[in-house]
């Protein structure tokens, strides 16, 4: 692999390394391919906005730290570029933040009685986004780094793979770890950094207000960059574990030192992976309720991108599990299959959204309608896009996605962990439906509403809307192909990402028959079934009838009360601000009650008194101290000048007081011997 000295001094050697395997080269051609046609989108799509400069500039970064993190086998410089994206996210989505005008309204929405939720400008609305989703993700990356380094604390190496590396035999840094108890901690560090990047439960709440920035912005964080990197990095620590638990030794109860942690040792690998797992099915049941209510276009699909992800770190939980069997390379292939078709399906429902946006001038689906008339392959392309969300046979979505609940099912039968994973990836994919056909409903079916807003526009805003131009057109139309199309490649994919020596057409052949066997057959009967339950209501109330879908859900009961709780999020995001709010209430009463009068008048008191001293100091160093000195140097300059009168300068004056002082001396001597 290439190689390249960066740090080498006593005691840290990191060498800069590429890491070229199956899952560094997917990710990387993936994440390319979508960043290049996302930034021709873009040349159109901000064609007329200004400070394009920074904007490009800021993209650009964002796919250079996707890159620098799935390509470099050093854990610290892949954290570089993880924080990269961090950076570019915060720019990017607050990018809109000199805008003066008053944020949209939701027309479906409920009235915020959080202060920090009010805002006078969309401006300030947009800059409160991108610092929320720096500072939640940043919450993750803080554990991560302490992982990091408490890794290196045992594996001296930032190194994936290759000699001294954390996956070389000779390395004993797991067996080390798991006897002090501090392996099950190192690992929840590095997950909790992916937490935060992919917006997993509880950290999930920074994503759907990602949407303040441009679309483009939007298609680039969810489908190319950003969330797709903490799936990356659990799957690669996913492959780590299961390389280093191959070769590490047994750990026995008396080697292991006394900690909270202590009854953890090697087996600790399996509670981490439990963890991800129920995190990843958590997230993904819980984020697609979400989307069943919300009324604005993107954030819809920002919930279903949140849904998605955690589809796939289910998948690589459950892989874990599995790979106490010997069966982890089949469900981490589910999980990286669906990071390549939701990578392309979902870049293709944000830039189509993204198009839609731009022609009526509103995010709000509410305000839209009936625009399958006037955007024809817009909603053709988008269609496309929905089916494959929703795992519409034969679209990419349902071979990834009906792959992974088929994994959970697996475990199920033999796992009680198993079952609970199944029960919320199933009810996942009915959430998923759902609000796949309640979108297409509320945005092309049904009448088209009159013009809701309350300023002003020219002309061109009130303009029939109508499908972009080419150059954010044609990227649709390939990723639409590529969406279709996506499941022929899929065994291609498994050749590459496991090494799978079986021919294409036997591959895609046990994809099919894998379907409609056992024990294949049971979970896939059991997900078309949880797709008839989301996607018949969701289709009789928002295209049969698409008219009045508000209708309903009435004002009051159990199903008003249902459709409220979904509204506020699970109150999550509301528990969030709301100790946010009462921790800044509380600052301000600390400040104003003890800090002020108190400390401050401490402080102010003890100048005063400091001041006070010092005047009297002065005085007595002015007066006295200096006093004393001026007045012994004024008595010694007089006495110099007396004694300058005696320099005369002549000789026979000097040779006299010579005389004297002799005659003195022999005059002295004389009386001291007694002579005279």
């Amino acid at each position: 692999m290439p190689h390249w000295e960066w740090i080498n001094i006593p005691g840290l050697y990191v060498p800069f390394e590429m890491l070229l395997d199956p899952l560094s080269i997917i990710m990387a051609i993936l994440s390319s391919t979508l960043c290049f046609l996302i930034y021709v989108y873009s040349t159109e799509y901000m064609a007329h906005e200004g400070d394009r400069d920074r904007f490009f500039f800021l993209m650009l970064a964002f796919g250079g730290g996707m890159l620098t993190l799935v390509l470099s086998n050093n854990l610290l410089i892949a954290f570089i570029g993880w924080e990269i994206m961090g950076f570019c996210s915060y720019g990017l989505i607050g990018f809109w933040n000199d805008k003066r005008n008053k944020p949209e309204v939701d027309p479906m929405g409920y009235e915020q009685s959080n202060p920090l939720l009010q805002f006078e400008t969309e401006g300030e609305q947009n800059t409160h986004s991108g610092t929320k989703a720096f500072i939640v993700t940043r919450i993750g990356d803080a554990f991560m780094l302490g992982g990091i380094l408490l890794l290196f604390t045992f594996t001296s190496s930032f190194l994936f793979v290759g000699p001294g590396s954390m996956t070389d035999p000779a390395n004993t840094w797991w067996t080390d770890m798991a006897r002090w108890g501090l392996l099950l901690p190192a690992l929840f560090l590095i997950f909790a950094g992916a937490i935060g990047k992919s917006g997993q439960a509880p950290l999930q709440v920074w994503l759907p207000e990602a949407m303040a920035g441009p679309t483009s912005v939007s298609a680039l964080i969810h489908a190319a960059t950003m969330v797709k990197a903490g799936v990356y990095m659990s799957a690669r620590f996913l492959i780590t574990i299961v390389a280093t638990t191959s070769s590490a030794h047994p750990v026995t109860e008396h080697e292991i030192a006394f900690t909270p942690l202590a009854s953890f040792g090697i087996e600790s690998a399996i509670t981490f992976f439990i963890v991800v797992a129920v995190v990843g099915a958590i997230t993904a049941f819980m984020t697609g309720t979400m989307g069943m209510v919300s009324n604005e276009l993107k954030q819809v699909l920002a919930f279903s991108t949140l849904s998605q992800l955690g589809y796939m770190i289910l998948a690589i939980g459950t892989g874990g599990i599995l790979a106490l069997d010997g069966h982890s390379d089949p469900a981490l292939l589910s999980g990286i299959l669906h990071v390549v078709s939701h990578g392309a399906f979902k870049a293709l429902l944000f830039l189509a959204a993204g198009g839609v946006i731009h022609s009526v001038h509103t995010k709000y689906m509410s305000k839209m309608g009936g625009l399958k008339v006037y955007m024809k392959w817009t909603y053709r392309v988008m269609l496309i896009g929905v089916l494959a969300l929703a795992g519409i046979p034969p679209m990419s979505g349902f071979w990834s996605k009906d792959s992974i609940i088929e994994y959970t099912y697996e475990l199920a039968l033999h796992n009680p962990v198993g079952v609970f994973l199944f029960i919320l990836a199933v009810g996942a994919a009915a959430c998923t439906i759902f609000y796949s056909i309640r979108l297409m409903g509320m945005v092309f079916h049904g009448p088209r509403p009159e013009h809701h807003d309350d300023e002003q526009h020219d002309d061109e805003h009130h303009s029939d809307p109508h499908d972009p131009g080419p150059a954010m057109m044609v990227p649709l139309y390939i990723l639409a192909g590529f969406t279709v199309i996506a499941f022929a490649v899929f065994p291609l994919i498994q050749q590459i990402a496991i090494n799978d020596t079986h021919t294409w057409l036997e591959i895609m052949t046990e994809m099919i028959m894998v379907k409609i066997t056992m024990p294949g057959l049971i979970p896939f009967g059991i997900t078309i079934l949880a797709l008839l339950a989301g996607g018949v209501p969701a289709y009789v109330i928002y295209i049969k009838n698409a008219a009045t879908p508000n209708t309903r859900i009435p004002e009051t009961g159990i199903l008003r009360k249902l459709y409220s709780f979904l509204q506020h999020r699970w109150y999550i995001n509301e528990s969030y601000y709301w100790f946010v709010n009462k921790f800044l209430r509380f600052a301000d009463l600390w400040r104003r009650k003890v800090d002020e009068p108190i400390i401050d008048g401490i402080d102010f008191k003890s100048a005063d008194a400091a001041i006070g001293i010092s005047t009297k100091v002065r005085w007595f160093d002015d007066n006295i101290v200096d006093g004393f000195a001026e007045g012994v140097s004024t008595t010694a300059v007089e006495a110099s000048e007396i004694s300058m009168g005696s320099q005369t300068g002549r000789i026979n004056d000097y040779v006299g007081v010579v005389i004297f002082g002799f005659g003195l001396l022999v005059i002295l001597a004389l009386l001291s011997w007694g002579l005279i």
